[in-house]
């Protein structure tokens, strides 16, 4: 026959089987939650140098992004050219990113839905300009010099996108005209013309 203090200690043993195996499913698990960082990816500016230009004349396009949130592993400011059918119509003037913008081609394989594992082909040249870290505050900017290709409007694509994109702020803009990576762009426009009035 069991002793009651046998009995006792059994029902504290059971007892603390129970504790621990609860704080197991539904407490540690918490302690150990790493949330991600929250980046805040804006652009803060955009200048052009002029509204209207003639064919052949070149404009500038100065643009500065900032991170607003939390670091981000790396932050990119995208500045794309539907109008244009060749990348060396594009000339980094200045920057003050930690590494050397990229130069993307017609058919470059790139990023597309805010992420880096779904790939699409370039439709159009672009400049992509990013650090890695970008801090939190942190702000860069990049000045290009644009030579239109033809007569009319003349198109420009500007968006931001930070990593980890953990929440909707991390890209900019939240809404809006959506290009060919299915992400937002800002739009911005200059009149081509053969001859000014």
């Amino acid at each position: 026959m069991l002793s009651s203090r046998a009995i006792v200690l059994a029902g504290v043993a059971a007892a603390s089987l129970a504790l621990y195996f609860s704080l197991s499913l539904y407490v540690f698990p918490q302690l150990y939650l790493i949330e991600p960082r929250r980046p805040e990816a804006v652009i803060t500016n955009v200048n052009l140098s002029a509204s209207e230009v003639e064919l052949g004349e070149t404009f500038t396009i100065s643009v500065a992004g900032t991170n607003r949130g939390e670091e981000a592993d790396m932050q990119i400011v995208s500045v794309g050219f539907p109008n244009l059918t060749r990348s060396d119509s594009i000339e980094v003037l200045r920057h003050n990113f930690a590494q050397t913008p990229l130069r993307i081609s017609i058919g470059t394989e790139v990023g597309s839905e805010y992420s880096g594992e779904r790939m699409v082909n370039a439709q159009y040249p672009s400049i992509e300009a990013s650090s890695r870290p970008w801090a939190g505050g942190g702000t860069y900017n990049i000045d290009l010099q644009v030579r239109p290709e033809t007569e009319g409007t003349f198109v420009i694509f500007v968006k931001s996108i930070a990593f980890p994109h953990s929440w909707n702020r991390a890209h900019w803009p939240q809404e809006g005209v959506s290009d060919y990576q299915k992400e937002f762009v800002d739009v911005y426009q200059v009149q081509v013309v053969t001859t000014k009035p």
